[in-house]
């Protein structure tokens, strides 16, 4: 039975990984890191050299050619930056949308993109300005006020925050905008406004977004009953999406092996695997060998429990690309699954060095500490993954069964009744509360004993 188990968590560990593929969370592409020499002169058709997709090259030299000419004007340098944003060229992409900008200053599109590839390259604070000077030219596009709130929080700043996506919601961003506005609340304190915004919200949408900011905002006011039963709701976490035309417009320039990658994503999504391995063949006949390309050959064998061949192809990508966490991520679960949890703890910790707001990997690597029989470690690492909104109801369970095993009931119940609460079958959490119930009132009978022996009187405590 455990050993069933076990398959069973690692095959949907596995479905994780792929999911954060398919968000693009996990795709990492040599393409994204090009020298100092690469941005100075992005204009010029030297990068060219480092393009080894045929298709993708000849479309970027085009592209580069009409960007160059003296006659050409923003429009034309944009569709070059839109293409190396949706091919993998980060910092090209961020050089030449400031391009487009200085040879388009009043066009809108170039300056919110760029704002948008500052943030996804760690440039808060040139994003929030880039936004603001977009504005200034066009304040009728929703998606930017959703953005632009979002960053605001992320900068400490809830008040302006607030002021960006009402005004979002006053053109139609609409629940994205409307969460967001309830997290400025939350961040103020202002909870009863953030309840009553959001019993509205999820009258009209089951979002676990919504439900999720419910259970942090019950248990800010300190009702664990309540929390709990919203975390039940919010226990399929995803995003808010919402209409953003000119990111779609940006990822049709996605040509040659991007394109072709996102397409192998989206078999292996859809249970294709055949169909993904045959478009990864090709990719290993006429390419050099590729990291990207070898991860997800190991997500394809690793869907049909060819566990074996997927190490391979993993220990390959990590090889060419020692810091690709996702590679890492898959590994350890592999490793788990042959119960090997001296490596895959390596490999977790690895994994959070350098992604510490993954929560799934500080959760797996609190069972592996568990497992290690570092339980000091292994609460250390489920609750960063409870911090990070797990809803795993097994993370809440382990973490009060060390707190339990330490004498700290009243701390080990909260995290049973969660666990409960996340999962109504889970009987050992629930006989851990019956457990926990019986040593709580032991201990109060202890004492109200004591107490009883020694009687405190006005001048103190009896000799």
């Amino acid at each position: 039975m455990e050993t069933q188990k076990r398959h069973s968590f690692v095959v949907q560990f596995a479905a994780t990984c792929a999911t954060l593929v398919l968000t693009g969370a996990c795709q990492q592409d040599n393409q994204s890191r090009e020298s100092s020499d690469d941005r100075d002169a992005i204009m010029s058709p030297s990068i060219l050299s480092r393009i080894s997709d045929e298709k993708l090259r000849d479309y970027i030299h085009t592209l580069a050619e009409t960007a160059s000419s003296l006659e050409s004007g923003g429009d034309a340098t944009g569709r070059l930056a839109m293409a190396y944003d949706a091919n993998g060229f980060d910092r090209a992409a961020e050089t030449t949308y400031q391009e487009a900008t200085k040879k388009a200053p009043d066009e809108f599109k170039w300056k919110y993109l760029l704002a948008l590839r500052q943030q996804k390259n760690g440039d808060l604070e040139g994003a929030i300005a880039s936004a603001n000077l977009a504005i200034e030219l066009d304040d009728s596009y929703p998606g930017i006020y959703v953005r632009l709130g979002n960053w605001l929080l992320d900068r400490g700043e809830p008040i302006a925050a607030r002021a960006a996506f009402q005004r979002a919601i006053d053109i139609g961003a609409g629940p994205a905008a409307e969460l967001g506005s309830v997290r400025t609340f939350v961040k103020t304190e202002n909870f009863d406004t953030a309840l009553k915004e959001l019993s509205a919200i999820v009258s009209r949408t089951n979002h676990p977004v919504a439900f999720r900011l419910l259970s942090d905002t019950w248990r800010a006011v300190g009702d664990e009953k309540k929390a709990r039963e919203y975390l039940r709701f919010a226990s399929q976490a995803k995003s808010m999406w919402f209409d953003d035309p000119l990111v779609t417009e940006m990822r049709t320039h996605a040509r040659g092996k991007s394109k072709r990658i996102h397409n192998v994503e989206l078999m292996l999504g859809s249970g294709l695997v055949e169909d993904a391995l045959i478009a990864l063949r090709k990719f290993d006949a006429e390419e050099q060998t590729d990291f990207n390309v070898q991860y997800h050959f190991a997500l394809a064998y690793f869907q049909k429990q060819m566990y074996e061949v997927a190490r391979v192809h993993l220990m390959k990508a990590i090889e060419l690309e020692p810091v690709h966490y996702p590679s890492h991520l898959l590994l350890a679960s592999l490793y788990q699954r042959n119960e090997d949890n001296i490596q895959a703890a390596q490999h977790l910790e690895h994994v959070v060095a350098i992604y510490p707001k993954l929560q799934i990997a500080h959760q797996e690597l609190g069972f592996v500490r568990l497992r290690n029989g570092d339980t000091r470690a292994a609460l250390e690492s489920f609750e960063t993954a409870i911090d990070l909104d797990s809803t795993a109801p097994n993370v809440h369970y382990y973490a009060g069964v060390i707190l339990g095993a330490e004498g700290r009931c009243d701390r080990a119940m909260a995290h049973f009744e969660t666990a409960l609460a996340l999962d109504r079958s889970h009987e050992k959490a629930r006989m851990s509360i019956s457990e926990c119930t019986r040593a709580l009132n032991a201990a109060r009978k202890t004492n109200q004993n004591s107490l009883n022996e020694n009687p405190l009187s006005e001048d103190g405590p009896v000799d």
